[in-house]
């Protein structure tokens, strides 16, 4: 391939020119430059022809479809979409596209797995999945899959959860495979099998790995048979990821449970997170699951399993770390990362939802009616003549029926607080808030 110089100019097929100014690094498929077009710095991946040969599609279908991805454009912002493509002459002699440059703030997901970067807070942990799960819902929506998720994909912002998703060219209509097969130990059993081609079914499984992996900095298949063979040969890639995979905190089988030292990552990380999230998780890597493609959790459990845990979340005051309230232990909770009492004894429960009492957290048209999360109906504010007493002001625009323990039933229109009592039932239209 051609290995550009500074100043070498390339023609992009919308009619533009970019004017290459370094090489920023390369790859199996190919090189990265940055570059100038009209004023403005780009990045610019440049093909491979090696690459591009190996395809098992030919390279017409794949320029094409790189082709119909500019022109459809990024189905959400979270994707560091390819902008135009550029071209030394017909397509046939070589091709690559340019795509904005990635901004200094974001770093490798790789690096956080490798302890080499670390998030700011939980809080930023959980911003990340969301942005995550919203960007491949978004993707899946469109019509599209991604078809190759690996570490690799992902740049993360460690104190926002912001994310960037690059190597956009592997996306494809649904159930339409253009030579990708996927990384190991992100690739779908059947896929490793030969069974099936990437699809959106298969992305599921690669989006559930991510996951563990974003909350636990493990592998969710590798625990005690992994760690007894000294290295991973395909053979044996095979069985851990496709043959017999295990999670490795399964409750039915306990043969691949995590090993000390080598999963310590896991072994410190996953007490922290409420049962009900654990429970996500064996679901999501049960033997159904891992086997049946339509048995796997969607984007919306996933975004369900987050917003729970936002809801039960409470920030410890003296360090500021999230942890996940139990109702079952009120008054007896301590921060998991200071040691410290945690002011938790009230939490609301509306329409099967959980939200434990803490200054900030809201009720919204989510957790009434499954509407809008960012559209408040309820804040919970703390006292400021008597610390420790909460009570929830009413930001909607109805009248709030409010019955207090042993006490006539009461009005509360907008603006007003009620305060937090335990057994106090707050009637909002057809859906009733108990404090418990």
């Amino acid at each position: 391939m051609e290995d550009f110089t500074k100043g070498k100019q390339l023609r992009l097929v919308n009619g533009s020119t970019v004017t290459v100014k370094q090489k920023l690094g390369e790859g199996g498929q190919g090189s990265v430059y940055a570059v100038e077009c009209d004023g403005k710095k780009y990045a610019l991946k440049w093909y491979l022809r090696s690459y591009l040969r190996g395809l098992k599609s030919n390279q017409a279908d794949f320029y094409n479809n790189l082709k119909k991805n500019v022109e459809d454009g990024a189905p959400s912002s979270s994707f560091l979409w390819m902008k135009a493509i550029a071209v030394t002459g017909k397509h046939s002699k070589g091709f690559g596209y340019l795509m904005d440059i990635r901004p200094s703030n974001y770093c490798e997901f790789t690096k956080f797995i490798k302890a080499k970067e670390k998030f700011s807070s939980t809080a930023a942990v959980l911003k990340a999945a969301l942005n995550i799960v919203e960007a491949f819902q978004a993707l899946h929506r469109s019509g599209k899959s991604y078809q190759d998720l690996s570490p690799g994909n992902f740049f993360i912002d460690k104190d926002t959860g912001d994310v960037l998703i690059c190597d956009n060219d592997n996306v494809a209509p649904n159930n339409t495979n253009l030579g990708v097969g996927g990384t190991p130990g992100y690739m779908a059993p059947e896929v490793i099998m030969g069974k099936g081609k990437p699809n959106a079914d298969t992305d599921l499984f690669s989006l559930a790995v991510i996951l563990f992996e974003l909350f636990f900095l493990s592998h969710p298949l590798e625990g005690a048979n992994c760690c007894k063979h000294p290295c991973l040969t395909p053979a044996i890639e095979k069985e851990l990821y496709a043959v017999n995979p295990v999670f490795v905190c399964s409750k039915e089988d306990t043969s691949n449970a995590p090993v000390r030292g080598t999963c310590s990552n896991l072994m410190r990380l996953w007490p922290m997170y409420p049962e009900s999230m654990h429970e996500k998780f064996r679901k999501a890597f049960s033997h159904e699951a891992l086997h049946n493609g339509t048995a796997r959790l969607s984007e919306k459990d996933w975004k369900d399993m987050i917003y729970a845990l936002w809801d039960s979340s409470v920030e410890c005051p003296h360090c500021k770390e999230l942890n996940f309230a139990d109702t079952e232990n009120e008054g007896n909770m301590k921060c998991v990362s200071c040691g410290r009492s945690l002011p938790f004894s009230h939490a609301l429960q509306v329409n099967g939802f959980t939200i434990a009492v803490a200054p900030g957290k809201t009720i919204s048209e989510y957790h009434l009616s499954y509407g809008d999360r960012k559209k408040t109906i309820g804040q919970i504010v703390e006292s400021k003549k008597n610390p420790g007493v909460y009570g929830l002001k009413n930001t909607s625009d109805v009248v709030w029926q409010v019955e207090y323990p042993e006490k006539p039933e009461t009005y509360y229109p907008t603006d007003k607080t009620v305060t937090l009592i335990k057994g106090t039932r707050i009637q909002i239209g057809t859906k009733t808030i108990k404090i418990i």
